[in-house]
């Protein structure tokens, strides 16, 4: 950004000084010559209205205004003033001489009260059509408070305005050559002033730019000789601050290039201005492209930048964890620290570590046993259901008994299966594909009809039918366990967020692919309250949940859905979901045959 020069700054002050002082000046003055001007020709007026007055001052006027006209044109033609006579109740006795003019054809009421009280009253006209002004006198007749007549003196001030607007001229002139000598005294004034401040400037310029034995140079003002001196022994400083600096450099970049964790260090204004080999390799950039420039120019990450700019605004060290997406998504474990110098600038220090292996093998560890308390949910709530049934006095029938303890014994049965399968399934899920899902050929309308048995007593309990189409002969090579495991999640789901009253459809049947290849499909749809599409997308995430305040208050972990996903994938099959809020979802299984 341009600056302007001290002598420019200088001279442009003592210019507005000088120019508002002359402007001010000029400005009194001319209001002085106005008043001065227009005081005379009213002091005029009113003697040559006076003298009429004093001639017809007997009253003798009234009776003869054509006497008074002629007298008073005689007398005042080479004043150039008219006078016009009125009786004292304001009525005209003379015709103005000059009809046209302001004065004529204004308002003469506030003259003619004025000179009715006994006083001598004067005013100013201006007409904007003809663009002349006038000025006019009212004087009574007669004595002091009882007149006989009113006088009132009218004058065109065009010759004093062009004698008035003449000397404004001179005046203006006058004004103009002041300034003009004022402004040259200012200017060289201005100089020297400027001088040793300019030859101080040059001297600083050429030691900044690595001239340290610049002479510096010295003048007879104190405060710029004092400025000289500070200025050497500011110069001397650097010196020695340089030297050490350079060694602390040298030790820094040492230290940073053994780390293995990277460090990244920017100021205030997020610029990078350290960034060591581990850091730039771990955020994929190059060193000397880093270094002075923004951080969001050079990483194109709003997470870190959220991060960078928490660190520099907090006292205490802050922590987070930042995933980088690129061929493999990484997690890198940040540590920020604000650096404050005496100026109150500063910046962070952040310090990146790639944890990505160690949140994997988290990630697995807390997936896998979500997973498993997730499974193993359901059948202990339905034993502890059928048990609470038979402890309140169902076991006094003993029909029911036999009934509800077989129930019993088949989810104790299906609970350790659960466990092993979902055992097998978590290995299956960890080793890229290796491993063998037991799997044999059985009725699917078998795996339905159990899935539907598990949870008819949620269906009534929320007054809901359940529909179900699958043909007797349909079959499939499946884990029945899982595949039920994975059904009953399904109609859980629906039964959860479907109105009492409606219905939940299951359905199987044997599809043809385009390839020619048989597919088993299950369709579970709903009369519920539908999924908006924005979430369709991570519907399957583990602990995703549309709704998270109603999920969890009807009993879900967020785990359902992710199972069954799971579940469909360890059959090599896959799983599709549609919906259209307020009317339904529709989730699609598709399993091969076998």
């Amino acid at each position: 950004m341009p600056r302007t020069r001290l002598v420019w700054h200088l001279f442009a002050g003592w210019c507005a000084l000088v120019t508002m002082t002359l402007a001010v000046g000029f400005w009194i003055a001319s209001v002085q010559l106005a008043d001065i001007v227009d005081e005379a020709q009213r002091m005029r007026m009113i003697d040559s209205a006076r003298a009429i007055a004093a001639v017809f001052g007997d009253g003798g006027m009234a009776a003869d205004p054509g006497a008074f006209s002629d007298f008073a044109r005689r007398n005042l033609a080479s004043t150039r003033i008219d006078l016009r006579l009125f009786t004292p109740a304001g009525d005209p006795l003379t015709a103005p001489a000059a009809a046209s003019s302001p004065a004529a054809t204004g308002s003469d009421d506030g003259l003619l009260a004025a000179a009715r009280d006994g006083r001598v009253a004067s005013a100013s006209h201006y007409d904007l059509a003809s663009g002349r002004r006038s000025l006019a006198v009212a004087v009574p007749v007669g004595p002091a408070g009882r007149p006989t007549a009113l006088i009132i003196a009218t004058a065109d001030t065009a010759e004093s305005d062009r004698s008035l607007a003449a000397r404004q001229r001179r005046l203006l002139v006058g004004c103009a050559a002041a300034a003009a000598v004022a402004s040259a005294g200012g200017y060289a004034l201005a100089r020297r002033v400027a001088r040793p401040v300019e030859e101080l400037a040059g001297a600083t310029a050429r030691m900044a730019a690595g001239d340290i034995t610049a002479p510096i140079p010295t003048a007879d003002v104190a405060e710029i000789a004092d400025l000289s001196a500070a200025l050497t022994l500011l110069r001397e400083q650097l010196v020695e601050r340089g030297l050490t600096i350079g060694r602390q450099g040298t030790q820094q970049e040492a230290v940073l290039g053994s780390m293995i964790e990277g460090v990244l260090a920017i100021d205030a204004r997020q610029r990078i201005v350290g960034i060591n080999r581990a850091a730039a390799d771990l955020l994929g950039v190059e060193i000397e492209h880093a270094i002075r420039r923004p951080l969001q120019d050079v990483i194109r990450n709003p997470d870190l930048r959220r991060f960078a700019l928490k660190a520099i605004d907090c006292r205490e060290p802050v922590e987070d964890d930042l995933v980088l997406g690129n061929a493999r998504d990484r997690t890198i474990r940040l540590r920020g620290t604000a650096l404050r110098d005496v100026s109150g600038d500063g910046g962070a220090v952040i310090v990146l570590n790639d944890v990505t292996d160690v949140q994997r093998l988290e990630n697995v560890r807390r997936d896998f046993v979500a997973n498993v308390s997730h499974e193993l949910k359901t059948p202990i709530a339905s034993i502890k259901g059928f048990v609470e049934t038979l402890l309140d006095g169902a076991m006094d029938d003993p029909a029911d008994t036999r009934r509800f303890l077989g129930i019993v014994a088949r989810q104790a049965d299906r609970l350790a299966a659960i466990i092993e399968d979902l055992l097998a399934l978590s290995r299956i899920e960890q080793s890229e594909g290796a491993g063998n899902l037991p799997v044999e050929t059985v009725a699917v309308a078998d795996v339905l009809a159990a899935a539907v048995g598990d949870c008819g007593l949620r269906a009534a309990d929320r007054n809901l039918t359940l529909e179900t189409s699958c043909p007797d002969e349909l079959s499939a090579a499946v884990n029945a366990p899982l595949l039920e495991q994975a059904v009953i999640n399904l109609i859980d789901n629906a039964i959860k967020y479907t109105a009492p009253g409606k219905a939940v459809w299951l359905s199987a049947s044997a599809e043809e692919t385009e390839a020619g290849a048989s597919h088993l499909t299950i369709r579970v749809r709903d009369e519920g309250c539908g999924i908006a599409a924005e979430h369709l997308p991570r519907l399957f995430e583990r602990f995703y949940r549309v709704d998270k305040a109603r999920s969890r208050n009807l009993g879900g972990t967020g785990l359902g859905l992710s199972i069954v996903k799971h579940i469909v994938q360890a059959h090599g099959g896959t799983v599709a979901v549609e919906s259209t809020p307020d009317v339904g979802t529709t989730f699609t299984i598709r399993l091969p045959r076998g």
